[in-house]
């Protein structure tokens, strides 16, 4: 009948010919619950409670009278998607995802080293800013590089590009990006090795 609607609908025991439970020669509109569907039109066999069709993985399914096991679309990019999704689920910080239809949260692509993401649920990580490096695999921050230096280089993945102050001055602060934050020894002071924290070394 034209408007109509299944919902919470039951069949058990059936002993129609060829065990087909629902023939649907027009569509039919179900009431589901969110994350799943039921096919429109077509055979329906054996026993059946409701709507049992979840949701595809990679696909996600926010209304109730989907008809496709693509439900609302495929998931959203920083997102993954397993079955039966109602929303997609963010991936997690240190992580990224750049592509549509991630079904599982071990889909989302770590962070490489150099690289961190502070937030969840992004298609892509960021680089080191000069003054920090990342020397790990899904990081959601960098490390400030240390006092008595600088690293002048953006995406930075080790340590190993942070460079001394030289003899005769030094840095007093962590996360320098520029050879401008060493500063020269006050007069009567002294740092007689590259690398000082402080004028007193």
């Amino acid at each position: 009948a034209t408007d109509s609607i299944l919902r919470n609908t039951t069949f058990f025991r059936n002993s129609a010919p060829g065990n087909i439970t629902i023939l649907a020669a027009s569509p039919l509109t179900w009431d589901c619950p969110l994350g799943s569907w039921m096919p429109s039109v077509g055979q329906l066999f054996g026993d059946l409670s409701g709507c049992n069709r979840l949701c595809a993985e990679g696909h996600y399914g926010n209304a109730s009278d989907h008809f496709t096991s693509d439900c609302s679309g495929p998931c959203w990019l920083g997102h993954f998607c397993p079955e039966g999704s109602v929303l997609p689920h963010k991936c997690p910080a240190g992580t990224h995802m750049p592509n549509e239809r991630a079904a599982n949260i071990s889909d989302c692509f770590l962070c490489a080293p150099g690289q961190h993401q502070p937030e969840s649920g992004q298609e892509e990580c960021l680089p080191c800013a000069a003054g920090s490096f990342s020397p790990d695999v899904g990081s959601a921050a960098c490390e400030a590089c240390p006092k008595g230096g600088v690293c002048e280089d953006a995406g930075a993945a080790s340590r190993l590009v942070w460079q001394p102050c030289p003899a005769g001055s030094f840095n007093p602060n962590r996360g320098s990006s520029s050879s401008a934050a060493c500063e020269l020894c006050p007069v009567g002071t002294a740092s007689a090795v590259p690398g000082a924290e402080s004028s007193e070394t």
